[in-house]
């Protein structure tokens, strides 16, 4: 299935107000929960600095990690009912605000990636939200999408887990399937919680040839 083969929504899909150009009304835009000021390495909203302390402790496998949104209402309902109820029409919403961040953020980047779903949640879902995403990027960029990374375990859901426990579900979790053609490639995902599924996957990439990876996610969550 490609979602971005559906037209662009005629009305905000928060409101319903009549749009031109599909996705969001200037008024729902304007009101969506944006972050203003976030760590540079990890895009965890931050008060002030350039680097959270967990970063400067313990630096991720990826250079660079953006989401525009914080994963709360009315960004973290959308985004579950695209991926849970198959509510469609948030995957051009979204997807659609997401290029002018790749122009201005992530200049080097020369492939995207989508977080893959492993193949069962695949099947039961019908299609992977992170690539849909991808299609407008690479609408926009001409940057190829790459779709050799396979995600090998069928993983719990980070959400809850303690740190401890969010290391041991991802360990070991993807795999690149044959030679990776980029040397910058782009993780793309709908939510970045805790960090840990990206720093998995940007290991999996550095090992298969990768020099630096970075992270363009919609919504981050904020963590105590």
């Amino acid at each position: 299935m490609i979602l971005s083969n559906f037209l662009l929504p005629r009305s905000c899909v928060l409101c319903g107000t009549r749009v031109d150009n599909g996705g969001f009304c200037d008024a729902c835009r304007a009101d969506l929960p944006w972050i203003g000021s976030a760590c540079e390495r990890c895009g965890q909203p931050l008060p002030a600095g350039r680097h959270c302390v967990e970063c400067q402790l313990h630096p991720p496998p990826f250079d660079k990690a953006f989401a525009p949104f914080l994963y709360t209402f009315p960004v973290d309902s959308a985004l579950k009912a695209l991926k849970f109820r198959r509510q469609l029409q948030y995957a051009p919403a979204f997807g659609g605000l997401l290029p002018p961040f790749l122009e201005a953020l992530f200049t080097d980047a020369d492939a995207l990636i989508p977080v893959p779903l492993h193949r069962r949640r695949h099947a039961l879902r019908g299609f992977n939200q992170a690539t849909e995403l991808c299609r407008y990027l690479h609408k926009a960029s001409g940057l190829p999408i790459i779709l050799s990374v396979d995600r090998i375990r069928h993983t719990r859901p980070q959400i809850g887990l303690e740190a401890a426990e969010r290391r041991r579900n991802m360990k070991a979790a993807f795999r690149v399937r044959g030679a990776l053609h980029c040397r910058h490639p782009l993780i793309i995902d709908d939510v970045m919680t805790t960090g840990e599924t990206c720093g998995h996957l940007s290991e999996a990439l550095l090992e298969a040839g990768s020099s630096s990876v970075s992270v363009l996610a919609i919504a981050r969550a904020a963590l105590p």
